[in-house]
């Protein structure tokens, strides 16, 4: 700071003595100074010895010129005479009354200082000055200054010289608490006449003096005032009576209205906050006037946030963290927002590397926002969760994986972490759920840094504070969190390694308490895992537990009878080892683990402590015994066959439950792979299901905990146990002995395996299964038992191959046995779900029988004709028709008339067979929906099929009159044009086989020469070909079926004439020049062959075909050549759980059938045949 104000004008007085002064010499400014410096000196004396004829303006200017003299001569010091005489005077004349000389001595006072020629610099040359006294009288003199003007230069000069002085340390004696220091001075000179000590008097007078410069518009005072305080308060003074003094006096006020103003003036910014910081180290005395002006505080926050590392960030959060802390209730919800965000974005920035900041900082923003997440308010904060979620996550990241060069940070951002986690369980409901995405990112900040460090801790040996402060969270996680939560958590842990992370801890930090919550946090991840409290018993004897595994493993095989802390420690280890199984773990060699459970099953044999529950003991010690067997199995570990004995007796003697703990699947494989276990088992899975029938959900949502249905449904469909035959066996006991009710449990669960896995049903059907649910049928069970015995045949059947339901006796007698039942309850007018499955399963009877691969022989059904409307089984009907059609047609086609389906007649019919009349299916078709539609028109498709062929071989004439072909003419054509194209495409081909009957003998073919649809048909189908769109989907459908009954029109004796005029020269040349090898199909080859054959096509129009076909046929060679090979998807195995299912899942047969003789390969096979026969039937015409 350079002092200015006063003094100025001084320079320029001195040339009004002597003009000749500017031109003097060097030698003679020298003589002219020391003249100078003499005369003020002899001026200088006290004000009471001034003469009065010699005016004070005088000794003004006086000093001003000696004012300039020593501001621009270098080394003036060296000219003053007797500077401590000098110092001492001018001290003295500060009393005089004019503000413009207490300006110009305190500059002349502040050079003297800076020339170091006062009294405490040349202390050992005076000895006869009391230093004490002379710096009471100017400091007191300064401050009353100070006090009384109103000049800013004066109040500069004055700051000016109470900071170089300060800097001497002259006033220090006059400001420390120790009042013996200063009696001297007090007893000789003290003015007081109350009872205040000098000392805080002056830091009065101090607090006094600066207020009005604190509100001096000058920068320049301003700051230098702050920086006098700030020095003062930075002495080796009793701070603790400074402090009060300047805090009473209300200074605080003063610097929080300068900060205010100051419009983010980074000096004056810096020299506030400074001031502050140290009056609010009296936090205590501080508080309310920190409170007062933290509103001020908040706009200088967010701007030193805004500049890396600036010199007041960290004293300004202190500030912030001070008022939090200590007064929370004075800030809105606003303000802590405010903040919150403020200090997200820093930390934001920092992880970026956009903004740096130093330790001390970081600590302070993770101090805030700890104190904001505590304050009584935080949890009606809306944004809070958010900003602390972005907060706790960049705080995370810049220091964890850095922790080698953030030490110190990483207990700051790990207690945020933590906080951050209570914060989230703490409040109401409504209030936790607004905060359930912070637990999520605490809990994912957990499973990725977190989780990562500990991991390098037990290579690198980190600090273990920063390993107790993870497992806090962790514990807490564990402990508080929702179910799920904890859960999943837990199972994190536990597959990330942890049980042998955990003994890397206790090894690297052999200490009790590290010890105690590595214990801790294992047995709440038991807890988790494994259920029924298991990590009791860790918790329990985590005392006696050793930290190395080889010493847990060691104890194991112990005699512990009569011991109870080692019989203790045995249970916590057994679940301990257990818990390793399911993660893969293992803290010993597999043969070591081996030996030491056979030797403590045989030193022990299955006694637990009275205090440990003895059934759940045992039950953990059977599937550990049973996973370290099953993995040993097909290696050369050697067993203790009297160890195996041994549990098998106390298997079969004492109580254990199956279900009460979490399975390994290679411990339960090995369970039901030994034959010895078949009776306990038996009863372990009659309990099963059981408890699968009595609460399905819990047992299938708790799959992590209990042997499940799925499990058990994996392990049918291995094969590799007798779980099958087991249940089986079950089901034909209790047949016998047991409730229907457990009956109907033991057929739910094998229903419900073949729904998870539909492939299991030959394991079944190989065990037995046909004949003990076929018993079930000639036993007075309720429809219950029976409806669930319905789905499961049916899901055999469907998911079984034609090779596996092999006409055998079983199925021959379930088929006899289902055909009795259905007819014994068979009403006309129901819609029973049981009779819609038995339909079903009939179905699937018929649809195998009409494999090539079952037997040739197979039972036939009997059913009655009846006109129905019972919607629920009109599809079923309908699909048992279709099914039944093509099942005759494999086995008994020789000996069935297919002619009876053309009859009609007004009396009840009666078929040999399942069937439907022609003229029945076709009211089905015109008035039916579209499911109805569907199956109809391709049972009359098969029917009509069917009797094309048997006209063929026996060469019979049509035995149905011609008004009957008329009406079954009529509705086929009002449907090729129908919108779905499966319906158009089964009539089109109806059509098309009615109008080749001619050259059976068929007179009737006339009703489709004169045929207006067909006529209509033909017209639309001509359009098409000569528009663009070729390539497109539906008019490939449409195209496949009017070109098939162009072909059957053609090849009638007498082509109607219509047609003949249809197909002339142009429309023919329009096609032509349409087509391309991307959109020629077989149907349009063969369509041109019949035109060739016929004499409809030119020479031209020859020649332009085979060019076409000869491109095409390439393009059908290089496209087969390029592509691989495409394997054969796999269909999804489904099954049925209701009789919409049964119906849905034989719709899908049904539309296969039709898709089955469809494929792109099989296309194209029949496109390159068809271009062969046009070119062999070209070439012969020429």
């Amino acid at each position: 700071m350079t002092p200015s104000g006063a003094a100025t004008h001084g320079y320029f007085c001195w040339n009004r003595g002597s003009k000749k002064a500017t031109s003097n010499t060097a030698g003679d400014e020298d003589d002219d100074l020391r003249c100078c410096i003499q005369r003020v000196v002899c001026w200088n004396r006290p004000a009471k010895k001034l003469h009065p004829h010699r005016p004070v303006l005088e000794f003004d200017d006086q000093l001003h010129c000696l004012g300039f003299l020593l501001n621009s001569i270098k080394g003036a010091a060296a000219y003053i005479g007797d500077a401590v005489s000098l110092f001492l005077n001018l001290v003295n004349n500060l009393r005089l009354p004019s503000d413009e000389i207490r300006g110009e001595i305190l500059f002349m006072l502040y050079k003297l200082s800076l020339l170091n020629a006062t009294p405490w610099d040349n202390i050992c040359d005076n000895d006869n000055v009391d230093l004490s006294a002379v710096g009471k009288s100017l400091l007191q003199l300064s401050l009353e200054v100070l006090l009384k003007t109103q000049n800013d230069a004066v109040r500069l000069n004055c700051i000016a010289l109470l900071l170089a002085l300060a800097k001497k340390e002259a006033f220090d004696i006059l400001l420390l608490g120790d009042l013996s220091l200063i009696k001297s001075v007090e007893e000789e000179e003290s003015s007081q006449t109350d009872d205040v000590p000098l000392n805080a008097s002056i830091i009065v007078l101090f607090a006094d003096a600066v207020k009005g410069s604190l509100l001096s518009t000058n920068l320049e005072v301003q700051t230098g005032t702050l920086d006098l305080i700030f020095h003062f308060l930075s002495s080796d003074a009793n701070i603790c009576v400074v402090l009060q003094t300047l805090i009473d006096e209300n200074v605080a006020d003063y610097v929080f209205e300068v900060l205010r103003l100051s419009g983010n003036n980074d000096p004056l910014v810096i020299s506030s906050i400074q001031v502050l910081s140290l009056l609010a180290t009296s936090e205590e005395m501080f508080k309310e006037k920190l409170a007062i002006g933290f509103s001020t505080l908040l706009p200088v926050l967010h701007y030193v946030t805004e500049i890396p590392f600036h010199p007041v960030q960290s004293q300004v959060l202190r500030l912030v963290w001070i008022c939090i802390a200590n007064c929370s209730g004075i800030l809105s919800l606003s303000q802590e927002e405010q903040i919150a965000c403020t200090l997200t974005l820093i930390l934001r920035r920092n992880d970026s590397g956009e903004l740096g900041m130093c330790s001390e900082t970081f600590a302070l923003v993770c101090s805030i926002l700890i104190e904001i997440m505590r304050s009584p308010s935080a949890h009606d904060i809306q944004k809070l969760p958010s900003l602390i979620e972005e907060a706790s996550k960049h705080a995370i990241s810049s220091t964890l994986p850095h922790a080698y060069d953030s030490a110190f940070l990483v207990p700051h951002s790990l207690r945020l972490l933590k906080e951050a986690l209570i914060f989230c369980l703490e409040g109401n409901t409504d209030k936790i759920s607004v905060k359930k995405d912070l637990e999520d990112s605490v809990i994912e900040i957990c499973g990725t840094y977190l989780l990562h460090w500990l991991e390098t801790a037990v290579v690198d040996g980190n600090d273990d504070e920063t390993l107790g402060e993870i497992l806090q969270i962790f514990h807490i996680i564990l402990s508080s969190t929702c179910h799920n939560k904890q859960l999943k958590f837990a199972e994190m842990l536990a597959s990330s390694s942890w049980f042998s992370l955990s003994f890397g801890f206790m090894g690297l930090f052999p200490t009790d308490h590290v010890k105690s919550v590595v214990y801790l946090i294992t047995s709440s991840i038991v807890d988790k895992i494994l259920g029924c409290k298991y990590g009791e018993t860790i918790r329990d004897a985590y005392v006696y537990l050793p930290s190395d595994p080889t010493e847990l493993v060691y104890l194991l095989g112990q005699c512990s009878s009569e011991d109870f802390n080692l019989a203790s420690c045995q249970c916590a280890i057994l679940v301990i080892l257990y818990a390793c199984s399911f993660y893969n773990e293992r803290l010993v060699a597999d043969s070591q683990l081996l030996s030491s459970v056979e030797q403590y099953i045989l030193l022990n044999g299955g006694k637990f402590p009275y205090e440990i529950a003895g059934s759940v003991m045992l039950t953990l010690l059977v599937h550990l015994y049973a996973f370290v067997r099953g993995i040993s199995f097909g290696c050369t570990i050697q067993h203790s066959p009297e160890a195996e004995r041994t549990l098998f007796h106390v298997m079969a003697c004492k109580e254990w439950d199956l279900l009460f703990i979490r399975v390994h699947p290679i411990a339960l494989k090995w369970l039901f792979q030994k034959v010895e276990l078949l009776e306990p088992l038996s009863f372990q899975m009659l309990n099963f299901c059981r408890t699968f029938c009595e609460d399905r959900t819990v047992v299938l949502l708790n799959s992590s905990q209990l042997v499940d249905i799925k499990m058990v449904a994996e392990l049918v469909f291995s094969g590799e146990t007798s779980l099958s035959s087991l249940l089986v066996s079950l089901l034909n006991q209790i047949i016998k002995d047991g409730t229907e009710d457990e009956v109907f449990s033991v057929v739910n669960v094998i229903a419900e395996i073949l729904v998870i896995s539909p492939c299991s049903s030959s394991h079944f059907t190989s065990s037995g299964v046909i004949d003990a649910v076929g018993s079930i049928y000639c036993s007075p069970y309720s429809s219950r038992i029976k409806t669930v015995c319905s789905l499961l045949i049916f899901n055999i059947l469907y998911s079984a191959s034609a090779l596996t339901v092999y006409w055998e006796d079983e199925w021959l007698a379930l088929t006899m046995k289902l055909l009795e039942y259905f007819n014994s309850s068979l009403d006309y007018t129901s819609s029973d779900q049981e009779q819609k499955i038995l339909i079903g399963i009939f179905c699937l009877i018929l649809h195998h029988s009409a494999s090539k691969e079952a037997c040739a022989k197979g039972p036939s059904l009997l059913q009655y004709n009846q006109e129905t409307d019972f919607g629920g089984f009109m599809i079923l009907i309908l699909q048992l028709m279709f099914f039944s059609l093509r099942s005759l047609h494999a086995i008994l086609d020789p000996s069935i008339d297919w002619q009876e389906f053309l009859q009609h007649s007004d009396n009840t019919q009666f078929f040999s067979v399942v069937g439907i009349p022609c003229h029945d299916l076709c009211r089905l078709m015109h008035f039916g929906p579209y499911p109805v539609k569907l199956i109809a028109s391709q049972c009359l498709l098969e029917l009509l099929t069917r009797i094309s062929d048997q006209r063929s071989y026996l060469n019979a004439e049509l035995r149905c009159s011609a008004q009957y072909m008329k009406s079954i003419i009529a509705v086929i054509e009002g449907l090729v044009l129908s919108q779905d194209s499966r319906v158009a495409e089964n009539c089109g081909s109806c059509l098309s086989m009615i109008l080749g009957w001619e050259k059976f003998g068929s007179q009737e073919n006339m009703v489709g020469r004169e045929s207006k649809w067909s006529r209509l048909i033909m017209e639309e189908f001509a359009v098409a070909l000569t528009a663009p769109g070729l390539t497109s989907k539906s008019f490939s459908n449409q195209q496949k079926i009017a070109s098939n009954i162009a072909v059957s029109l053609l090849k009638l004796s007498q082509v109607p004439e219509w047609l003949t005029s249809l197909f002339d020269s142009s429309l023919i040349s329009g096609v032509v020049g349409n087509l391309s090898a991307r959109n020629v199909t077989a149907d349009i080859v063969k369509l041109f062959s019949e035109l060739m054959t016929k004499k409809y096509l030119t020479q031209e129009h020859i020649v332009s075909l085979h060019n076409l076909f000869q491109v095409c046929r390439r393009q059908v060679y290089e496209g087969s050549c390029s592509k691989s090979e495409l394997s054969e998807q796999k269909a999804e195995e489904t099954v049925a759980r209701s009789p919409d299912e049964v119906c849905a899942l034989l719709f899908g047969i049904v539309l296969n059938q039709r898709t089955a003789s469809c494929t792109l390969q099989m296309e194209q096979q029949n496109l390159l045949r068809e271009i062969d026969l046009f070119f062999q039937e070209s070439s012969q015409g020429e």
